[in-house]
């Protein structure tokens, strides 16, 4: 009896804690607005190739030219900033798995292409396509330059992005990541119920024990 009791105790949470979750991917842009957020802690600020898998970039500093333009909403402005050319692509490494990230994307064009590895399908954002937004290539405007953060909804995590452009360039400065993956709300609920239910066992054995 006690055997089985401690059996069902502990199996219970674990089975909780294993159910399936449906995944997610949500993002949001901010025009003007800079990384990093409250919560977030930069990882590549760009300042040399360091940590970018890839061929056809750049590490630019400003003035703007042909082959790049500073991201507008960037602080400090003036530091270096990865610009990808056309035909090219830079793919950066989170080092661990996340559940959210952010960068400074700067004069957003319809050529630019971001692909993200994560734990479900593979995502793809292109902007004025799935990203509906202005992409003019506008060097300046807050709605061309801007916050870009993307979050895994229902447990989704991401290992790494990809940057790709069809024409000059795909700009952006201070990636940031929000921290390492956490179990989804839902499982939190499931495993705080599961250890409520092995709890009351417990309390249901010692009183057993406490009769004989």
């Amino acid at each position: 009896m006690r055997f089985r009791l401690l059996g069902a105790a502990i199996a219970a949470p674990l089975f909780l804690s294993a159910l399936p979750a449906s995944a997610a991917v949500v993002w949001s842009f901010q025009p003007g607005m800079a990384s990093p957020s409250t919560g977030y802690t930069v990882i590549n600020t760009f300042d040399t190739t360091a940590g970018i898998d890839g061929s056809g970039f750049l590490i630019k500093t400003p003035p703007a030219d042909s082959e790049g333009a500073p991201p507008a909403n960037s602080i400090p402005a003036g530091t270096p900033y990865l610009s990808v050319l056309g035909g090219g692509s830079a793919t950066i490494d989170f080092g661990a798995a996340v559940n959210r990230f952010q960068f400074d994307w700067g004069s957003i064009d319809t050529y630019n292409t971001l692909t993200i590895d994560s734990t479900g399908p593979e995502k793809i954002i292109i902007p004025g396509g799935n990203f509906i937004n202005a992409a003019n290539g506008n060097q300046v405007s807050p709605g061309t330059n801007g916050l870009f953060t993307v979050w895994g909804d229902a447990g989704e995590t991401f290992q790494s992005i990809t940057l790709t452009s069809s024409s000059n360039s795909f700009e952006i400065d201070n990636l940031a990541i929000g921290g390492a993956a956490v179990p989804e709300p839902a499982t939190w609920a499931m495993m705080i119920m599961g250890l409520g239910g092995a709890g009351a066992m417990m309390r249901r054995r010692r009183l057993v024990l406490q009769s004989l």
